[in-house]
């Protein structure tokens, strides 16, 4: 997780969510650091701070509903989405926010 992430009022959740999602993550370097490519950025970590406050306002069993308010709050505004509301790394399963919802979630609410 990036030192930015780890400091300031989301670090527990930084820290929750490198230990429960990047620790498993595909696109994690043998160093654990994040091995996506140099022109991408991931969803989980552009968008910290959102999507703690989206998920964290949550109170469900059902994921559906944290997925609901994911694509409301944070997929709406992400520039990989077309007007349409497709998204071509979602629908590829190149989104680390979407792959890894369930991990975020249990990361997030364990805070």
């Amino acid at each position: 997780m990036p030192e930015m992430l780890r400091e300031g009022r989301y670090s527990a959740h930084a820290e929750a969510i490198w230990r429960r999602v990047c620790a498993v993550c595909l696109d994690s370097a043998d160093d654990g650091s994040c091995g996506l490519a140099k022109d991408r950025v991931c969803a989980i970590e552009r968008d910290l701070p959102r999507v703690v406050n989206t998920l964290a306002s949550v109170k469900s069993g059902r994921m559906d509903e944290y997925v609901a308010a994911l694509e409301s709050e944070i997929c709406a505004s992400c520039h990989e989405q077309d007007a349409d509301g497709r998204c071509c790394l979602r629908d590829h399963g190149e989104c680390a926010l979407a792959i890894y919802l369930p991990l975020v979630v249990d990361a997030i609410e364990s805070r």
